[in-house]
């Protein structure tokens, strides 16, 4: 996953890495940025992982229960998601507008 800043319409756009650095709203050239990944990140990927884990450890006889069991995880993993690529954005974001500051 990488970032991208455009300057005429202000905003970061989120593409995967083989896609070109275009604007998603106004198809203009934009400027790639690096950011990090959060905490958000690492802390959505243990959940899911934890999740998966203690399913496949269980014993459960039912499909169903062991969905129940996953359920929370998941919901829990994509809310720090979530949370981390809103992070993310808002830090490409201020990136993006310092390094238009700079280049004037």
């Amino acid at each position: 996953m990488k970032y991208a800043y455009c300057a005429s319409c202000d905003e970061v756009s989120v593409l995967s890495n083989l896609e070109p650095e275009r604007c998603h709203r106004c198809q203009k050239k934009a400027v790639p940025l690096r950011v990090r990944r959060p905490w958000q990140h690492w802390v959505a990927s243990g959940v899911i992982l934890a999740g998966a884990v203690i399913v496949f450890v269980t014993d459960l006889p039912s499909i169903a229960l062991r969905f129940g069991l996953l359920l929370p995880f998941i919901v829990f993993g994509l809310f720090f998601s979530a949370w981390g690529l809103r992070e993310s954005k808002q830090k490409a974001l201020k990136a993006g507008r310092a390094r238009a500051v700079e280049e004037g």
